[in-house]
């Protein structure tokens, strides 16, 4: 399996770490009947009302507000826990679009015929503010975004947290195409493909 380097300095937002840890724990509130659990699976999910993650996710609270870093290998580090878990996936996604969400306004008429540029700055703005570095960038005149190399594979090279950018570029798209917004990663490094690609597919970008 091919290997990528960890970068050691301190790039990317806690805001990141902590919605991670959010989703977890919110993920984890407990809704079976504990006498009728499958341990198996539970116990994994309950990780996310451990002390240990309620205690990090204040330590994030308090670095969100001095806008701070956190590095790569750290990010990896929570990658992993996630991994651990059946709903994965689920949380990877879910972490990006609250990643994503950002209050804004703009006339009808701007998002009516400025839809795919809006989007696609949107997107690229917010991976630069979120991971500190520039990932990626969309290929030709559509909704496909393209990297290779990049930091998804680099903390989780069995490709789950491509899910990340999934969600991502799913809330980002969302306000436009009247919800109506499907994300699909139709090439994964970690599936021996030479890049990751995502077609953003929206059924309409009239809004209104």
């Amino acid at each position: 399996m091919k290997e990528f380097p960890i970068l050691v300095s301190n790039r990317v937002s806690a805001s990141v770490a902590l919605v991670l840890l959010e989703t977890i724990q919110e993920k984890d509130q407990p809704t079976e009947v504990l006498k009728e659990e499958n341990t198996s699976v539970t116990i994994p999910r309950r990780l996310g009302l451990s002390q240990v993650v309620v205690d990090r996710i204040d330590v994030y609270r308090e670095e969100v507000k001095r806008d701070g870093k956190i590095a790569d290998h750290e990010l990896k580090d929570l990658v992993g826990l996630v991994n651990k878990r059946p709903d994965a996936a689920e949380i990877f996604f879910e972490c990006g679009q609250r990643l994503a969400l950002e209050s804004f306004s703009l006339p009808r008429i701007v998002k009516r015929f400025f839809a795919i540029w809006l989007i696609k700055r949107r997107i690229s703005r917010c991976l630069l503010r979120l991971f500190g570095r520039r990932i990626g960038g969309f290929s030709g005149s559509d909704l496909t975004f393209e990297c290779k190399s990049h930091l998804f594979m680099e903390i989780d090279s069995a490709g789950n947290a491509c899910l990340l950018l999934a969600g991502i570029c799913y809330e980002s798209a969302r306000g436009f195409g009247k919800k109506s917004v499907e994300v699909k990663h139709t090439a994964c490094e970690s599936q021996g493909d030479a890049f990751c690609r995502w077609d953003i597919q929206m059924s309409s970008v009239t809004v209104g």
